[in-house]
């Protein structure tokens, strides 16, 4: 064979890079070609949104839930925490204490109701014990002596025992005046609002101190126990966050 003709396969494969490619090779022992890797976006768009998102919460109503979420922030702003502000600078702290005391020991019915739907005799004994220790002792619940006797408070709710029964709990909410929610649990507040007014003595329901602090003191008492405020986190993103963060706060509460 000339020179040049063996030369020939030598430079072929010293200008292709190596043996590897094959370029100028042939029969069936030949390399296929390397394949650039595809970009995987579209595969990741495909995915369900509960994959791609880690905050993801089902929020089918986003358009009217982000309008009521601007509501609440808009009446927090202008009328809820000057209200509260207001009453935290004219009422001393000892009364204050009082009235929570008050509301609180009343909070207590529905908690032992749902503890024992729940059948949760851990929670319900415990709960009437505290109810009949501060509603008498402690003078009507102003006073809290159970918590002073380690007795710990619980917090159930009908919202709670539903989904301890299995109850999903359905697309999120956000209800006016009342803040982040979810359809089950927003069931159980009219339930436990029901609930409340049945056990509740009549003596006490047309009591006019009682009816009047119920709609003036409770509400503003319930605000300010609750150290959230709109806008404070800073982030562009806290409709997704506070609506992440209640999911699984209430999640946690009902599988304690």
């Amino acid at each position: 064979m000339p020179q040049r003709t063996r030369l020939i396969p030598l430079l072929c494969v010293l200008a292709l890079g190596g043996p590897t490619l094959g370029g100028c090779a042939s029969g069936p022992e030949a390399a296929s070609p390397v394949q650039a890797p595809e970009r995987q976006l579209p595969a990741l768009y495909q995915r369900p949104p509960e994959v791609r998102d880690p905050l993801y919460v089902a929020d089918p109503l986003e358009s009217t839930n982000r309008q009521l979420y601007k509501f609440n922030a808009k009446l927090d702003d202008y009328v809820l925490i000057p209200v509260v502000d207001a009453y935290e600078a004219v009422t001393p702290g000892f009364v204050r204490t009082r009235v929570s005391n008050f509301f609180l020991n009343l909070g207590e019915v529905n908690t032992f109701l749902n503890s024992v739907l729940q059948l949760r005799v851990t929670k319900a004994a415990p709960t009437l014990a505290r109810f009949v220790i501060n509603s008498t002792v402690g003078v009507f619940g102003l006073f809290d002596v159970a918590t002073d006797l380690e007795i710990k408070r619980e917090n159930e709710d009908f919202g709670q025992t539903l989904g301890y029964w299995g109850v999903a709990p359905g697309p999120y909410l956000v209800l006016p005046a009342l803040g982040p929610s979810n359809l089950r649990d927003g069931v159980g507040r009219v339930a436990d609002w029901v609930a409340f007014d049945f056990v509740l003595p009549d003596g006490i329901q047309h009591n006019d101190a009682y009816a009047i602090s119920s709609y003036t003191l409770q509400p503003i008492d319930a605000r300010a126990r609750v150290p959230f405020r709109y806008h404070e986190t800073g982030s562009p993103f806290e409709y997704e966050l506070v609506r992440y963060g209640i999911t699984k706060a209430r999640e946690v509460q009902i599988k304690e």
